[in-house]
């Protein structure tokens, strides 16, 4: 009996010893997870200025023409004068064709232009004895007027043949090729020995190079959004150009064409910029730059702080101590910087650094940084990618 009672005893200290073990496991777990939940993170209280708006769009250097030259008249490239790649001037000779035939043709056209000359003389002194031999009757009308023909007829054989010396002259000219604008040659040309067939053969493409088109494309919404205030292609005023280096090209642009995109809802804009020193090369890519509009008031928080989300805009901010989601509708970006049009106000704290590890409901400690910080880091970033 004694036993029993010893046995039942200690089951039951087991099981409560049990229970306790549980018990504070559960506690240490919960109060582990508690701490876990409690992140840090770097907050920023958005603030108002008189923003000037800073609008980039990514876009293509292209020439304003690009042409192949052609050559007027047939033959084979005889001399070759540039090579790819070269800088000309208008009216610089590019090839030299053949010119035997056509020198040929050009001989020929003044034999037959002496000869019509000769017959012509002849009738016209003719037709100057008939006008005498007319007013003393020696002679009919008829054989007057018979010669009066005949002397227009060798007059109009004489212009025939003049017209083909000149279009012999111009053939022979032509087989110079020169360039048609100034411009920079592609590294298409061809050889010498190469037959050219008139207005068919490309000898080489030019593409001019001052001034210079640059092409982006723009949604049609911030086209209409523009266009409220403003008209016409001065929508973004003077234009600058973002070299891919970061540095920005010395002349200012403006754009000069608007059309429709073949993708659909965006605009295709091409700016002119002078390009006088050739700096500027069909292909390369740079982003055009506008921020001559000013936003009056506008509130600003750091760009990196925006999450999207589902295709719309948020920022995390700090509210009694928990991270909540908050929509934004943003405008455009102002260095670090990204226009909030509605959605927060300077009172909140935006949550700039730590946002990826949070959810909403999450608690969490912040601390401030400075608008000198972050530009400060910004500044030390943008070198570092450029070293």
């Amino acid at each position: 009996m004694k036993y029993k009672k010893a046995w039942a005893a200690f089951m039951a200290a087991g099981i409560l010893l049990s229970a306790g073990m549980v018990t504070g496991g559960c506690g240490s777990a919960k109060n582990q997870q508690g701490q876990q939940q409690v992140m840090k993170v770097t907050t920023f209280k958005p603030f108002k200025s008189n923003t000037p708006i800073n609008r980039e769009y990514t876009g293509t250097i292209m020439a304003l023409q690009e042409v192949p030259v052609r050559s007027k008249v047939s033959g084979t490239v005889m001399e070759k004068y540039i090579s790819g790649g070269e800088k000309v001037v208008q009216g610089q000779p590019l090839y030299r064709l053949d010119t035997r035939n056509y020198q040929s043709n050009l001989a020929s056209a003044q034999a037959s232009v002496a000869q019509a000359e000769a017959n012509y003389e002849n009738a016209k002194r003719d037709l100057a004895r008939y006008e005498q031999l007319i007013a003393t009757g020696a002679i009919s009308r008829q054989a007057y007027d018979s010669q009066k023909a005949a002397t227009e007829a060798y007059r109009g054989v004489l212009e025939a043949a003049q017209a083909s010396v000149s279009l012999a002259n111009n053939n022979l000219n032509d087989t110079v090729v020169t360039a048609p604008f100034n411009g920079t040659l592609s590294m298409d040309d061809v050889n010498i020995g190469t037959f050219a067939t008139a207005g068919t053969t490309g000898l080489v493409t030019i593409s001019s190079s001052d001034p210079i088109y640059v092409q982006f494309d723009m949604s049609e919404n911030e086209y209409l959004a523009l266009t409220k205030d403003k008209g016409g292609m001065d929508i973004l005023g003077d234009l600058k150009l973002k070299l891919s280096d970061g540095s920005f090209y010395g002349e200012t642009g403006k754009i000069v064409q608007i059309n429709p995109s073949l993708s659909g809802g965006q605009l295709t804009m091409k700016a002119a910029f002078a390009n006088p020193d050739n700096r500027l090369v069909p292909g390369m890519y740079a982003q055009v730059v506008s921020d001559s509009e000013i936003a009056q008031g506008s509130i600003l928080v750091p760009t990196k702080a925006l999450i999207q989300l589902l295709n719309k805009d948020t920022v995390d901010v700090v509210v009694d101590g928990k991270a909540v989601q908050k929509s934004v509708k943003v405008g455009p970006t102002f260095g670090i910087y990204t226009i909030i049009e509605s959605g927060v106000d300077v009172n909140d704290q935006v949550i700039v650094d730590g946002q990826g590890k949070v959810h909403p409901g999450d608690s969490v400690t912040f601390e401030d940084t400075t608008k000198e910080k972050l530009e400060q880091d910004a500044t030390e970033a943008a070198a570092a990618q450029y070293k």
